[in-house]
């Protein structure tokens, strides 16, 4: 029953991702904003996602709105059963090492008036890993990167929802770095902002970072960077099955590797890491750096960057068999410290969030191990977090989102009613609070 479920849901998680484009046409949402091309027929090509002169992108404000487009969302379909204005975002946010560059996503708004004249409490939705290349983009999809049933939940609680594409997705001839924590929080925290420039008033000043998996990793790290949705007041970050400890996740997947083990189902993920790491400096970390000769030659091919979620690990088991290409350097631990360092630094933790922080974790999740979340969890009360965490016994790295759902909803509340947060920190860890 839970897995039919989780199959409704449509989660998207580590392991699952939806890639294609989405739908371009007319819509009853909102007026446009910024400059405006229809897709060219008979190319597929969306002009919405031509990347924009970077003079513009350099001289805008954090979260301006540097271009829109609405998203077809009839009344009779399950989108448009619950939004009143659906469209894609451009905006500008920065990369990791702190250039401004544009970005891509999608802010929805309910069709339930606001509660209150505060307007609809926001949430900042952080997706998991879909990929490298700009058509790996959620705000491409048709189905919003799967995800559409869980958003039309929250929208008919009356949230809005905004939610970032991450920098490099979406945008023609940009490359993701993939778990880059800076990029991805800001990209999650400058969506927020984004939301309430494109939305008005009636997009509240209160907001959630809440993700998934990569999108767990992304929104802790928005939490860190809150302070730059200037002007909101961020209300806390929820993580389900956030990555962390990449170092000690990729040295045990080495050892299993060195052991005869197969890491098939995780190869992707893997790649991905060692694509991320040479995304971010390629003298210093070439694709071999992490990854087998093989698999790094396969990974520096830029056709195979636009290889989504749902087709890199079929394509590795084609031109990089495991059984003769293996997957990553055996001896990358030892001899690449600047890289075991890189790594440690996309750790969440790096400093104490803006608000109060929930954790869900699946205990049979075998993407990202329960023992790495709860020593984060450790962690993030070491930096003097207020801490809510919850386990589900036999829940695996996709079941968690809707083992949690209820929980995530309770915990909202609570901070929309400025009750003070529970958390499982020590005594004398000083919870932090809703600014």
């Amino acid at each position: 029953m839970r897995r039919r479920a989780i199959a409704v849901l449509g989660v998207l998680a580590l392991s699952t991702a939806a890639a294609g484009c989405g739908v371009s046409g007319p819509s009853e949402a909102g007026a446009e904003r910024g400059p405006q091309a229809a897709a060219r027929p008979g190319t597929g090509h969306d002009a919405f996602y031509d990347y924009p002169d970077q003079a513009l992108v350099a001289k805008a404000a954090p979260g301006e709105i540097l271009r829109s487009q609405p998203i077809p969302a009839p009344a009779s379909s399950l989108l448009g059963s619950a939004v009143s204005r659906a469209e894609r975002i451009m905006y500008r946010t920065a990369d990791q090492h702190g250039k401004p560059v544009a970005a891509t996503g999608f802010l929805l708004l309910p069709k339930k008036a606001p509660r209150n004249e505060d307007g609809w409490p926001l949430i900042s939705w952080a997706h998991g890993t879909t990929g490298l290349g700009p058509m790996c983009a959620p705000s491409r999809t048709e189905s919003l990167g799967g995800m559409t049933p869980l958003l039309v939940k929250w929208l008919q609680e009356g949230f809005a929802v905004v939610a970032a594409d991450y920098p490099g997705l979406g945008p023609e001839g940009q490359v993701h770095g993939f778990l880059h924590l800076r990029a991805e929080g800001l990209s999650v925290a400058h969506a927020a902002l984004a939301a309430r420039n494109a939305g008005g008033r009636a997009v509240s000043e209160k907001w959630f970072a809440v993700g998934l998996s990569q999108g767990g990793h992304a929104a802790l790290g928005a939490g860190e960077q809150a302070a730059e949705a200037k002007g909101m007041r961020f209300l806390g970050t929820a993580a389900f099955a956030p990555s962390s400890h990449l170092s000690t996740a990729l040295r045990d997947a080495m050892d299993k590797q060195m052991n005869g083990g197969s890491l098939e189902g995780l190869r992707g993920l893997l790649a991905y890491i060692g694509a991320g790491a040479h995304v971010f400096d390629p003298e210093t970390f070439p694709y071999d750096a992490l990854l087998s000769p093989e698999v790094a030659k396969e990974m520096a091919r830029p056709a195979v960057h636009n290889l989504c979620m749902d087709q890199i690990d079929a394509y590795l088991s084609l031109f990089a068999p495991e059984e003769t290409a293996g997957t990553l350097k055996p001896d990358w631990y030892k001899n690449s410290p600047a890289l075991r360092e890189w790594l440690d630094s996309l750790n969440p933790a790096q400093r104490t969030s803006a608000g109060p922080v929930l954790v869900l974790q699946g205990e049979d999740d075998k993407v990202v191990p329960p023992e790495g979340t709860r020593k984060l969890v450790g962690e993030l009360c070491a930096k003097e977090n207020a801490v809510d965490s919850k386990t589900y016994p036999g829940v695996d790295h996709v079941g968690v989102m809707l083992a949690g759902l209820r929980d995530l909803g309770t915990w909202m509340r609570g901070r929309l009613e400025n009750t003070r947060p529970s958390s499982v920190c020590p005594a004398g860890s000083l919870p932090t609070q809703g600014k």
